[in-house]
């Protein structure tokens, strides 16, 4: 028998017989673990109200929070919605909790520097293991007191087991977080009851929904982050610059602009809609069209202990925010304009990442409108210990385009040139038409719900 067919054959054995004695020994040795909450001099419920989860977070947007406009990046925003929530989450269950998923999350209003930004969180309902947090955020300016709607969202998270941290192998596999039971939710309120009961049907929508299957498309990022594109474009000139050149060299031209192929007076926007103004600023005149691949991004980021929670597991806005860095990296390969995102899709959280784990986020644009585009971005996890590599999640983002003073910019057409970019394009009419329909659906509730008129945003 070969050498390498044995210990094949022996480190199925091992394997197997490790997985059998983990079976047998985990559930019983799980229970002689001490729980630090009763240990505290506490008793765990079988039920609480609502209104013991419910947080309130207060934030005042600083430059380092904002975009070169001064709008908040949407990433921050919802990684305060996930710490919000998480901490409800954790209130009611009584033990550490993590994101498994993120429902549609539509950005109605944008945030400036300075504005003082309202978070609540309540948990709606929960189940065996889990628990709907739903987050409402408002901004308020300082100045003028006045107050706005600003997004909405529902997180699942899953409460895990309490539990000391193992310090060697065998202990790692005997004492690994496992799902446990968490309290029953009694609402009091109308709107409490209100967001109980139609927290079963979006359980339910969750577990329908069915995800476009684009293991093509990563596969093609991967490629191209290994250097494997053809067409990897042109060096950058190299332009010189007084303040790094004591003698200019000769013939080098005075306006670094010159060569700037994008400012050419040639070149005109798209057939515009008669009934809405576009930019017309030379700077932001947009091609007719680039092809997809261009717009392709990476962003790598190593996890560390600040980016994770108490189970040294990622927070899941700060995935969030190095995917929302990452789509912006894409978006502004297509046009030389101000960006906004607009929305985020639902995203389900596969695996989870660690501190230590180093976490790649690959983007490209997978579709433009008029003034808005559709960003597909994809995340995945390398353990530097193993080298094992695990797909974590993807989604899509929406972001629009605007010039200074907060005029749309027409963007150019995104042209697919691969199979699987073209595998991408497909059903980008069908994803656009159910934000919009969201989007509208939130604006009549929020309407609604306010004793005052909320002006319909303009719509990308």
């Amino acid at each position: 028998m070969p050498l390498w067919s044995a210990y094949s054959a022996f480190e199925y054995i091992r394997s197997l017989w490790l997985k059998t004695f983990l079976f047998i020994t985990q559930p019983i040795i799980t229970r002689w673990l001490p729980d630090p909450y009763t240990n505290a001099g506490n008793v765990r419920v079988d039920a609480r109200p609502t209104y013991e989860s419910r947080v309130t977070m207060t934030e005042i947007i600083t430059p380092a929070h904002a975009n070169t406009k001064g709008l908040a990046y949407a990433g921050t925003v919802l990684g305060w919605i996930d710490v919000a929530a998480g901490i409800a989450a954790k209130r009611h269950a009584s033990v550490p909790s993590v994101t498994r998923s993120v429902d549609d999350v539509a950005f109605l209003h944008p945030v400036k520097v300075g504005d003082i930004l309202t978070i609540q969180a309540s948990v709606n309902k929960s189940w065996k293991t889990s628990m709907e947090v739903g987050v409402k955020v408002e901004a308020e300016s300082p100045l003028t007191a006045e107050r706005v709607f600003v997004a909405h969202a529902y997180l699942t998270f899953v409460a895990l087991s309490p539990r000391p941290s193992p310090k060697t192998y065998l202990g790692r596999k005997l004492i690994e977080y496992q799902p446990i039971r968490v309290p029953e939710v009694i609402p009091y309120s109308q709107e409490e009851i209100k967001r109980y009961d139609m927290a079963e049907s979006r359980r339910q929508a969750r577990f329908a929904r069915k995800a476009q299957d684009l293991k093509n498309i990563r596969q093609l990022f991967q490629a191209w982050s290994q250097g494997l594109r053809h067409d990897t474009g042109k060096n950058a000139p190299i332009i010189p610059h007084p303040a790094l050149y004591a003698v200019e060299p000769e013939g080098a031209s005075n306006n670094i602009n010159s060569n700037n192929a994008d400012d050419s007076p040639s070149q005109s926007p798209r057939d515009r809609l008669p009934q809405r103004r576009y930019s017309t600023d030379p700077r932001m005149m947009p091609m007719s069209e680039k092809a997809m691949a261009t717009t392709f991004a990476e962003v790598v980021e190593l996890v560390m202990p600040q980016h994770a929670n108490t189970l040294s597991i990622t927070f899941g806005g700060q995935i969030m925010a190095w995917m929302e860095l990452c789509a912006l990296t894409s978006a502004h390969r297509l046009t030389k304009a101000y960006l906004l995102t607009a929305s985020i899709d639902s995203l389900n959280f596969i695996t989870p990442t660690r501190v230590g784990d180093v976490v790649t986020v690959r983007s490209i644009v997978s579709r433009t409108f008029k003034s808005s585009m559709e960003v597909y971005v994809s995340v995945e996890a390398e353990n530097l210990q193993t080298g094992q590599v695990n797909f974590t999640n993807d989604g899509f983002f929406t972001i629009t385009a605007m010039d200074e003073k907060n005029v749309p910019v027409l963007l150019p057409h995104a042209i697919p040139h691969t199979e699987a970019e073209v595998e991408l394009l497909e059903g980008s009419d069908d994803r656009r038409k159910k934000r919009l329909t969201q989007r509208q659906e939130l604006i009549n509730l929020v309407s609604a719900t306010t004793p005052h008129t909320l002006q319909t945003p303009l719509s990308p």
